[in-house]
């Protein structure tokens, strides 16, 4: 079977790249600059409302980018918007915790950045910058789901057909890596983003839960020593930011211990799914003991085994980077839910769901609700629909 090419196989899952300032120009200040733009679009028939709204939004991000040193716009980089989108996928974590008026939505999310990517791309083409790096890829992977901080109805649920179509297409990708009929990924890259994919879909474990969050140190992603094979088990950092036993179903164990085989981690400590941005992996190889600055090793194919060697621990992989491989296969297969892509916290409601038809007991220790009046809250409506369906059908064969 001929498989669709996925971009993150290339190591690319995260990246730190930034934007070559102007340099033969006087630097311009952030208040210049969101000045000219408030008013170019002050013309706009519209009463003012856009220009008004974007100035203001436009001066918190210059808040935060100059909380983190950079004070004029011919500075801004890639490695500033990753962190703006990062910023505002807390604020909407934040929302999903702890309910309103807390945080942000994920739509809201979505404009502020949309706002502020505007306003760059005004400065490219006063040649103030030379690209605009909002537009990276990498960056935008960062950003939150959109239906994140939204009411139940606009969640996204994994149906049980979704979840065994986008597995079996990882099966079919890794065959296809074993067979060479792709060149551009190995059998060992393609079991692991099949594992990263099929845990997600059998575990129920949030996405915060499995991988790396670049702003929070607890959260470092799930490492060897927190799986347990045999029991089908994972030890992760709850909502409750304590340790919980999340259960890993069967379709999930056995092809994450396929992945354990071709991974052939240093020690337990390693991350279950090791990043794929070289230049995260080639730093952290220089500062290990006994490893020379010219390492020729220090290269995509055989960095790993500099870690190995020299006892080192590889960084994780990102939240966002797990996001990209799981939307980029979403993607390439073919295979959405109600037209949009895959994404992290559908596999976990759509598992929750599912169970909850059958018994909501099991719903909620499979999901870890710490009460069942949480999984009645999360599921019951759903379940409504379903309970008029059936009874529509039962009228309909009278």
């Amino acid at each position: 079977m001929e498989v669709a090419a996925v971009g993150s196989v290339n190591g690319m899952d995260d990246t730190q790249d930034g934007v070559t300032p102007r340099e033969d120009a006087d630097r311009t200040t952030f208040e210049a600059a969101i000045q000219q733009f408030a008013q170019s679009k002050g013309k706009v028939g519209d009463s003012g409302r856009y220009a008004t709204d974007s100035k203001r939004l436009l001066e918190r991000f210059e808040e935060f980018a100059a909380d983190r040193g950079v004070e004029d716009v011919e500075s801004i980089s890639t490695h500033l918007l990753e962190g703006y989108a990062q910023h505002l996928d807390r604020r909407v974590q934040t929302r999903e915790q702890q309910g309103k008026p807390h945080g942000i939505s994920g739509a809201t999310a979505h404009q502020y950045f949309a706002r502020v990517r505007a306003w760059l791309e005004y400065l490219v083409k006063r040649g103030l910058l030379s690209e605009n790096p909002a537009k990276s890829h990498h960056v935008e992977d960062e950003l939150p789901d959109e239906s994140l901080g939204t009411t139940d109805d606009g969640q996204q649920f994994w149906s049980p057909a979704t979840r065994k179509q986008i597995v079996r297409w990882t099966d079919w990708y890794f065959d296809a890596a074993l067979d060479d009929e792709q060149g551009w990924v190995t059998p060992a890259d393609a079991a692991r983003e099949r594992a990263l994919i099929a845990t997600v879909a059998y575990s129920g474990a949030r996405g915060a839960e499995l991988f790396r969050d670049l702003d929070n140190d607890r959260r470092n992603g799930l490492r060897w020593r927190d799986v347990d094979l045999d029991a089908g088990t994972l030890s992760v950092l709850g909502k409750s930011q304590e340790i919980e036993e999340a259960p890993l179903l069967d379709a999930g164990r056995t092809r994450l211990a396929d992945h354990y085989r071709r991974q052939n981690p240093g020690d337990e400590d390693w991350p279950v799914w090791v990043t794929r941005h070289p230049p995260s992996l080639y730093a952290g190889a220089r500062i290990l003991d006994g490893v020379d600055e010219d390492d020729d090793r220090l290269a995509p194919d055989t960095v790993l085994d500099v870690y190995r060697e020299h006892g080192g621990t590889p960084p994780a992989l990102s939240i966002g980077g797990a996001r990209r491989i799981l939307r980029e296969h979403s993607e390439a297969s073919g295979i959405t839910e109600d037209g949009d892509h895959l994404k992290l916290h559908g596999a976990r409601r759509g598992l929750g769901d599912e169970l909850y038809t059958h018994d909501a007991e099991a719903a909620q220790e499979a999901l870890r609700h710490q009460s069942i009046e949480t999984t009645h809250k999360s599921y019951r409506d759903r379940d409504g629909e379903r309970v008029r369906e059936r009874a529509q059908e039962i009228l309909n064969g009278e």
